[in-house]
């Protein structure tokens, strides 16, 4: 195999993990729930909030304990898809080093 051929050969798996990390972080969602269940967050491998569900329970509250309990729960699952995007950056830094 000739020299650019090996060239050729490490930059074509380099881009195959490098798209691996690309899918995985589009494919990301962290879906986390308030205790009792009464709001549900989904963010995106991004950390954008892609789904909020908040249950009948928030009748029963006052508007500042939904805020914070929303805003809480929010912030949750951004730190969880931060946390998963990071292990997938920390993997792919791994395996680049290996080729």
């Amino acid at each position: 195999m000739s020299e650019i051929d090996r060239i050729m050969e490490l930059a074509k798996h380099r881009t195959g993990l490098l798209q691996e990390a690309v899918d995985g972080v589009g494919a990301l969602r962290a879906v986390v729930s308030s205790e009792g269940g009464i709001v549900t967050a989904t963010v995106d491998g991004l950390g954008a909030l892609v789904d909020l569900r908040i249950t009948d329970a928030i009748t029963a509250m006052n508007s500042r304990t939904v805020a914070a309990l929303t805003v809480a729960t929010i912030h949750q699952a951004v730190q969880q898809s931060n946390d998963e995007r990071e292990r997938l950056v920390s993997e792919l830094r791994v395996a680049l080093k290996q080729t």
